[in-house]
């Protein structure tokens, strides 16, 4: 279980995008927090082919070599 402070502002965009998705304001930040860790996850994927100097391939090469 984890408790967080969040500022005014914050408590109250939270509060907005729970009510505008129908959600509970746990449940938009249990969302948030694992889109958070998937992009950090790819970030530090990225940099690791980076680092051993690999090719890489941009979101339009792929889709262009996969006919899409």
């Amino acid at each position: 279980m984890l408790e967080l402070k969040l500022t005014p502002e914050l408590d109250n965009a939270l509060t907005r995008e729970a009510k505008r998705a129908r959600k509970s304001k746990a449940a938009v930040a249990r969302d948030a927090v694992a889109r958070y860790l998937e992009d950090v996850r790819d970030s530090r994927d990225a940099a690791a082919v980076k680092k051993r100097g690999e090719r890489s391939y941009s979101m339009a090469e792929v889709k262009k070599r996969l006919g899409l």
